[in-house]
């Protein structure tokens, strides 16, 4: 081979070392953060969206990297079946150990209350003159520290609630003029009851953490959460946010922006100095009611910023459900108001990944929570045309050897013979003698006639 061909065949390698390289390696590796924060989802569903026994939800959550689930169910309804927790523990969480659980048993949901049977002739009461039953009645307490015992003996609870949006039903006696409380007496009693709840959990499960779960949701909400928050300091071990914080004050659909999200969540950890735990918070796709796919994938990195920037204040962040519920379904079950809701999810009904879900994705691995599922393919496109291009090279260097041979062999025929005299002599055939003419004799006869 020629020493310029040999040049640059180097030359060409050293081309394409760079990009084999960008193939085959993975991006830099960033400073991790959030390395405390457990990661995951508020009632992890499958993939047909309205029901909880398929399992295909928990393996695409655990193919997200999630670490944590959130479930909220009312006292009544866990007090007469404990067959969801029994599901959950030996359908799901049996199988994914990994995944923390923590479970609100709803005393309280909002602006109502779920109390059990025979308590569910509860009604509001501004003195306890005038309550049916209240919060602190020790037929309460002991009813919640027994149906405690029940659950534990099932699941190992990670975190544990009697509660979820609780200023929602004492906000209808916050003076929002002047920012104060009306009247506290229904609010002191389920202080009581939650101080109550909290120590029995921790004398008997003192690895499980206690929230005070508020919601978080239209502007005004951080006002009405002011002035009752501190009273809940020794009922709990971290502060829980049920959070829409996606609806401005009317009530329908806000963009914020990233500072406008941080700021969000700044505003709440000014109030207390306890750790803080999102239980639940999404924003929607549709666009029927206002979403879009775009900003819903913006969100979901707004909220990896929020991990990032207090990284030392929060607890765990679950979103609100990996898959879409099918059209009609919260309609039909709950109510026509919370259709909007049922494209909450990171992945549409059928299962097709949103653009929130590849921004999930793409946050996670940034954190370190997932391996780079594109390496194998990188490494293999990048042998394939490490392969192409070295098979290119080996096909030249053949097709100019061929060449130079028939290039020599050519330079061979065209080349002048040397002659050899004695050869030629030899070759050349004997020349045959000349015989001479025989001599014609002419006899000359007479013409006797």
């Amino acid at each position: 081979m020629k020493k310029s061909q040999v040049a640059v065949s180097v030359i060409i390698i050293l081309l394409i070392l760079p990009i084999f390289a960008q193939f085959t390696t993975s991006a830099p590796m960033v400073e991790s953060y959030g390395e405390n924060v457990k990661i995951g989802f508020s009632m992890i569903n499958g993939l047909n969206g309205a029901t909880e026994f398929i399992d295909a939800g928990y393996q695409k959550a655990i193919e997200m990297g999630a670490q944590i689930e959130h479930r909220d169910y009312g006292w009544d309804h866990l007090n007469y079946t404990l067959t969801p927790i029994i599901e959950w523990q030996e359908f799901y969480l049996s199988k994914y150990p990994q995944i923390n659980a923590s479970l609100a048993i709803n005393v309280i949901y909002s602006n109502t209350t779920t109390f059990a049977y025979p308590f569910n002739n509860f009604t509001f009461y501004s003195t306890p003159a005038e309550a049916t039953v209240r919060f602190n009645d020790t037929a309460v307490v002991n009813t919640l520290r027994n149906l405690t015992i029940d659950i534990m003996e099932i699941i190992d609870l990670d975190y544990i609630s009697y509660g979820s949006e609780i200023n929602g039903i004492f906000e209808s006696f916050f003076n929002y003029s002047s920012s104060i409380m009306t009247n506290t007496v229904m609010l002191d009693d389920y202080v009581d009851l939650c101080e109550q709840l909290y120590d029995f959990v921790k004398t008997n499960y003192s690895d499980t953490q206690v929230l005070s779960i508020f919601r978080y949701q239209a502007p005004f909400d951080l006002r009405n959460i002011e002035p009752i928050i501190g009273n809940f300091d020794n009922s709990c071990d971290i502060y829980g946010l049920s959070c829409r914080v996606f609806t401005d004050k009317y009530g329908g659909l806000a963009f914020l922006n990233e500072s406008e999200t941080l700021e969000k969540f700044s505003n709440f950890t000014s109030l207390t100095t306890k750790n803080f735990a999102i239980t639940n918070i999404y924003t929607i796709s549709d666009s029927r009611h206002g979403g879009s796919f775009a900003y819903q994938g913006e969100f979901v990195r707004y909220l990896f910023n929020v991990i990032e920037n207090f990284e030392n204040d929060l607890e765990f962040l679950c979103w609100y459900t990996i898959y879409d519920y099918p059209s009609g379904y919260l309609s039909l079950v709950y109510s026509p108001l919370l259709e909007p809701h049922s494209t909450a999810g990171l992945c549409t009904h059928s299962g097709d990944s949103k653009v929130a879900y590849y921004t999930w994705i793409e946050e996670m691995r940034a954190m370190g929570r997932l391996p780079n599922y594109l390496m194998p393919w990188k490494i293999g496109v990048g042998v394939l045309i490490l392969v192409a291009i070295s098979g290119f090279l080996v096909y030249a260097y053949v097709m100019e050897g061929i060449q130079f041979r028939k290039e020599q062999d050519k330079d061979k025929e065209e080349a002048p013979k040397e002659i050899s005299f004695e050869e030629e002599i030899k070759k050349e055939p004997a020349k045959k003698k000349r015989r001479k003419p025989k001599t014609i004799e002419f006899t000359y006869e007479e013409n006797n006639e």
